[in-house]
């Protein structure tokens, strides 16, 4: 790069230095932005090219401010506050891959500064996460928009989780589908679709999509599709289905009883909005919403006897016979064994994993007689005078 390139660049890299380390609680005096020209671009400057400089970003828009401590850029495209929501979203959102999710957080990370990315260290640890390990989710989502933007159809293969643990192809050739919108429910990201043998809308999660293409053929029209005579309204079956079952809403009365907690008001609201009639009658809470029939059971099930449906009667029918299956279910109940199916371990053919026989035998004296080439010969004993075999005389007492 020649000389006079940096000089020209200084305006551009003083904006990038005010953005990276300065805020309200961490303002910069010229001479420490002076510094950080020097050590991380290798620009020189006085103090009065920095002064005049910030004031050309002031004029051009950007929201610097100046006082005696120092200067710092007050705003940015995103506050620390919405960085944080949006980086505890990506952590939360189990379809995204740990990969995809490192790199999005190292991009908000880069918008929020120096001391946001402190923030970040603390709270990001990937291995507690749970995440979905399809890396053609943000691909899935890409050819989806355009088919939608294009009205045409596009071929998919859609699978579901074996008991391996793994993806699986439900049909053996890709199914053609007529997409609609993306839509975000449950901490699951869907298409909401047609499948062109069926006549019902569906949503189909992106996140078990492992091949899709784009076809020529234009989509069906959604107002041909059963229960969609008026079109799709996402914010309806929003509030009207919990669990997105497509079928027409209807008025649904249910009351609390005693076993429900105080904090059934809240369960109600955060899955119906604020679209629902609440009033009171004695100690009981009644409640009004329109839904549907089909997710309403389920929804009914699971709070038990903290609850009781009241209307419609058709409802009412259904869960008792719900109830009723259950009770059979378990009263019926037999002890069985839980244990997990054995699976033998897969073992390589070529080792011998067996224990050897170790047999059991006397051991042995070890010698200890030298070699040959140096035993040392003992020379021959001498004789004392007198000694041999006579037998000695006793002794006078």
């Amino acid at each position: 790069m020649e000389d006079f390139e940096p000089k020209k660049l200084t305006i551009l890299r003083i904006l990038q230095v005010l953005g990276e380390y300065s805020d309200a609680d961490h303002k910069l005096r010229q001479q420490d932005i002076i510094e950080k020209l020097s050590s991380l671009y290798g620009i020189e400057c006085e103090r009065k090219a920095v002064a005049r400089n910030i004031d050309f970003l002031q004029r051009a828009g950007f929201d610097i401010v100046a006082d005696k401590r120092g200067c710092y850029l007050a705003s940015r495209r995103f506050e620390h506050g919405e960085l944080r929501l949006l980086t505890d979203s990506l952590l939360a959102n189990r379809n995204v891959c740990v990969q995809y999710t490192r790199d999005l957080i190292k991009k908000l990370v880069a918008e929020g500064g120096r001391y946001y990315h402190n923030y970040a260290e603390g709270v990001v640890n990937l291995d507690d996460w749970r995440k979905e390990d399809n890396r053609d989710f943000f691909f899935n989502i890409e050819v989806l928009g355009e088919a939608i933007e294009k009205k045409v159809k596009v071929a998919i293969v859609y699978n579901r989780y074996g008991t391996d643990k793994r993806l699986h192809p439900t049909h053996s050739a890709p199914d053609i589908v007529n997409p609609y919108a993306l839509f975000f429910k449950n901490g699951h990201y869907y298409v909401v679709c047609n499948f062109d043998r069926h006549d019902n809308l569906a949503f189909c999660r992106i996140d078990k999509i492992t091949y899709i293409r784009q076809t020529q053929d234009p989509v069906r029209d959604v107002h041909t599709v059963k229960n969609c005579e008026r079109g799709i309204n996402l914010g309806k079956i929003s509030n009207t289905s919990p669990y997105l079952y497509v079928e027409d809403p209807v008025k649904v009365v249910f009351r609390t009883t005693p076993y429900a907690p105080p904090s059934m008001i809240d369960f109600v609201i955060d899955t119906f909005g604020s679209n629902v009639d609440i009033w009171k009658r004695d100690e009981d809470t009644y409640f009004s919403v329109y839904a549907s029939p089909s997710a309403m059971k389920i929804w009914i099930m699971q709070f038990g006897k903290n609850v009781k449906v009241l209307a419609p009667t058709e409802l009412v029918s259904e869960v008792k016979d719900e109830v009723l299956a259950v009770r059979r279910l378990y009263l019926s109940h037999k002890p069985e064994n839980t244990d997990p199916v054995y699976m033998p371990p897969i073992v390589d053919p070529e080792l011998d994993l067996r224990e050897p026989k170790v047999r059991e035998r006397k051991m042995r004296a070890p010698k200890t007689s030298l070699p040959e080439e140096i035993v040392v010969p003992e020379p021959p004993r001498r004789r004392k005078r007198g000694s041999g075999n006579r037998a000695r005389k006793p002794k006078k007492v």
